[in-house]
């Protein structure tokens, strides 16, 4: 399967799970928004990368040029964002918010395959010195 496919999981999938979950966060607006809002971020983000790196697109879009790592999509800042910010707030969200059993699920394998992706990556990139992830292209 094409790697760059794989967006497509997040813009279909994940960012509209995410969307849909923070509607069961009742307890704190700043949650609520934050789960909202990294729904709908997800699903731009992941959209744009995948029209960027298909050829339809020929450059990124001004708004997101500095978040687009040319090579690999995402910058090392990036990962470690959502390896140590959002992962742990989903996980809260999972054991705290009152919501469905199949949408508590699908927020668990959400987790799951998210945090290990990013973590695999992030040691990958870190460990393969053939081109620096963390330099910002100018």
């Amino acid at each position: 399967m094409n790697m760059n496919k794989l967006r497509l999981i997040d813009v279909f999938i994940t960012g509209p799970l995410q969307i849909i979950v923070s509607n069961y966060i009742t307890t704190s607006p700043l949650l609520r928004y934050f789960m909202l809002i990294t729904g709908i971020l997800n699903i731009i983000y992941n959209g744009h990368n995948f029209l960027l790196f298909d050829s339809t697109l020929k450059k990124p879009l001004p708004l997101l040029n500095k978040f687009i790592h040319l090579k690999n999509g995402k910058y090392q800042l990036h990962r470690l964002y959502n390896l140590i910010i959002m992962y742990p707030i989903f996980i809260y969200v999972l054991l705290h918010i009152v919501m469905p059993f199949e949408l508590r699920i699908l927020l668990f394998i959400n987790i799951v395959i998210g945090f290990l992706y990013n973590l695999f990556y992030y040691i990958y990139y870190k460990n393969n010195r053939c081109f620096n992830v963390y330099a910002k292209p100018f």
